[in-house]
């Protein structure tokens, strides 16, 4: 399960052009900074008065208030989550924070459209006084393709794994 959020984390991490990557989740995000990162890329938004360089406990944990204020305006589920668990590398905190996280995220990838045939190009003028030809018919829209069994399957065995560690 740590090594799932992990990856996802450095995933979105390495795909905004951040330089450092999470190394050990339950450590590398207890001063904020990190956290801050991925959250930002996650929502694609700046979180206001986070602390680049902590240098005291304080610091750090003003840092992670702000995230999970930042989470909570937005809507995510922070319930029972705290600074100071997240401080101290709570590992069951950490982890159900990466689990709002990436419902949140899964929630805000746009539905695939439709498949259609792009439009047919403008037939050019004819010569005055000679009929145009009917425009060749556009193919039908394709039917969205349903969520694949496999996406379903792993959400599934996530969400089994996570209340194994929630009890």
């Amino acid at each position: 399960m740590l090594q799932i959020y992990t990856d996802w984390a450095n995933h979105y991490l390495a795909k905004s052009g951040h330089k450092r990557l999470i190394k050990d989740l339950q450590q590398d995000v207890t001063d904020g900074v990190l956290l801050a990162q991925i959250i930002q890329v996650v929502a694609n938004e700046k979180i206001e008065d986070i602390n680049g360089c902590p240098k005291n406990r304080s610091q750090m944990i003003e840092n992670i208030d702000a995230c999970l204020h930042f989470l909570a305006a937005k809507g995510i589920n922070i319930q029972g989550l705290s600074a100071e668990e997240i401080r101290n590398g709570n590992l069951k905190a950490i982890l159900g924070l990466f689990f709002s996280l990436s419902r949140y995220k899964q929630q805000q990838q746009p539905q695939k459209q439709p498949l259609c045939s792009p439009p047919a190009p403008a037939v050019p003028p004819q010569q005055a006084g000679t009929p145009q030809g009917p425009a060749a018919p556009q193919a039908p829209c394709q039917p969205p393709q349903p969520a694949p069994q496999q996406q379903a399957k792993a959400q599934a065995d996530m969400q089994s794994r996570w209340g194994l560690l929630a009890n």
